[in-house]
Parts: structure tokens; sequence; C-alpha cells
């Protein structure tokens, strides 16, 4: 799936992730499983619509492409949402797959360097919190600064 995104490097294996819940607070289930580069372990929400999860990023990047390994709990609708600082979003991406699985999102060209990259939930699939095995962003580290 990674090279389907353009190849390169996982932006998200060196960043930091955090969420607005996990399920049941469970430790096997916590935003850091969602970016550790181990496509057995995940993240999983709490059973809430408007979950998130979002990768802070080591360094702002030009991201091209963000993928989503999904669990069988998944999203009906989601936004892929970019910020410079973790407060101001901009959605730049709307998606409603048809079923869970592999999901790669390409981001508009030209994009300004972003230091957060975020799922934000807008529909579950199931009854269940939304569940990540992996989250991956692809894009250049921005060397101008």
């Amino acid at each position: 799936m990674w090279d389907v995104a353009g190849g390169g490097h996982n932006l998200a294996l060196a960043g930091t992730a955090t969420a607005s819940g996990v399920e049941q607070d469970l430790d096997r289930f916590t935003a850091a499983k969602v970016n550790d580069g181990d496509p057995g372990s995940r993240w999983a929400s709490g059973y809430s619509d408007d979950s998130w999860v979002q990768i802070e990023l080591a360094a702002p990047a030009r991201v091209a492409a963000v993928t989503l390994a999904w669990e069988s709990a998944c999203a009906s609708e989601y936004a892929v949402q970019t910020s410079t600082d973790g407060t101001a979003w901009t959605t730049v991406a709307t998606e409603r797959p048809e079923s869970c699985g592999n999901d790669v999102v390409r981001l508009p060209s030209g994009s300004e360097p972003v230091r957060y990259v975020r799922m934000q939930g807008v529909e579950r699939a199931t009854t269940w919190g939304y569940s990540i095995y992996e989250f991956g962003v692809y894009g250049a580290v921005d060397r101008s600064g």
C-alpha cells in the first residue's frame, strides 16, 4: 500500500500520534499504535462519530498522500485535515469509502508545509469506534526554513 502512495518515506513513523480518545482507555489501543510501524497493532477510538487521530510530524513537510489501514471498524465518512500549529485545521480531503480496508488519499499538489495531519471522523460504519492499524503520511520535509 505504501508504494501506491508514491513511495518515499513514511513521515508518520518519526512523528507523535495523539487522539480524541481510546476505546475503553485500553493501553493496547492507544494513539501511539497508529504510527508504530507494526501492522498488527492498532488505535481504536471511543464510540463517537466525531473522534479523531492525528500525527504531529517531526518537522514541517509538504504532504502528498495519506494512507489509512482500517480494521473492520472503519469510517463511512471521514476528513483528512492538516494544520501548521495543531489548532487551526484545513480539510484537504473528504472520503466516503465503500468498504473497510486500505485507503490512499492523495492531497492537492502545491500544498504548504504542515506540521500536523489528522483523520477526523464524520460517520462510523459500525456501532464501534474507528480502528486504524497504520496511519501513513508521505511527502517531503520542508527544507526552506
